[in-house]
């Protein structure tokens, strides 16, 4: 049974759509990037007295200065912080590279927003949607996002919306369709 759509919008899907949706979903909150850091930190500090038999730290990062390393150990240290605390940003660079291979690159797409599913259509292909499998919404600046998985999302981009009062109107419609589907289960 199709219902009267809500909302639907047509964009042409760019690389940049793409990367934002790659950063949305990789996106974590700073608190659990901070752990893993702190995580990989203590395994390398574990490494570290596995191989000098030294467990206090401070003689430990004197011996590493010591020994001419220092510049190694404390560089991979740093790779180590940067990719635990940037990982959407490595995805968002990374998108633009894998952008060219998936098969809605460039294609124009038309989403519509109803009352029991998303539906798009574009040259690539037609899809339903219930509601129930939209994860939820991701609003940013230029974008919303309903993600379907860990690495799928459907992007809705301002751009596409007539107005900014639309944009907003769909934002509240899509969290109220997955709130009233959380509730169902």
């Amino acid at each position: 049974m199709h219902t009267d759509p809500r909302f639907k919008i047509t964009y042409t899907l760019t690389a940049w759509d793409y990367a934002a949706m790659a950063r949305a979903l990789t996106r974590r909150p700073w608190q659990r990037s901070v752990v893993t850091v702190v995580l990989w930190l203590f395994s390398v500090w574990c490494l570290l007295v596995f191989y000098t038999d030294l467990y206090n730290p401070v003689t430990m990062v004197s011996v590493v200065v010591e020994s001419g390393s220092w510049l190694w150990v404390f560089g991979c240290i740093g790779l180590v912080a940067l990719l635990s605390l940037a990982t959407h940003w490595l995805a968002w660079g990374a998108s633009f590279l894998y952008y060219r291979q998936i098969a809605s690159a460039n294609a124009t797409i038309t989403m519509t927003l109803s009352d029991d599913a998303v539906r798009v259509t574009s040259s690539v292909a037609d899809s339903t949607v219930p509601w129930t499998t939209v994860k939820r919404v991701i609003r940013e600046k230029r974008y919303l996002m309903l993600p379907i998985s860990k690495r799928e999302a459907f992007i809705l981009p301002r751009r596409g919306f007539e107005t900014e009062g639309s944009f907003n109107d769909a934002w509240r419609y899509a969290s109220k369709q997955i709130s009233a589907g959380l509730a169902q289960l």
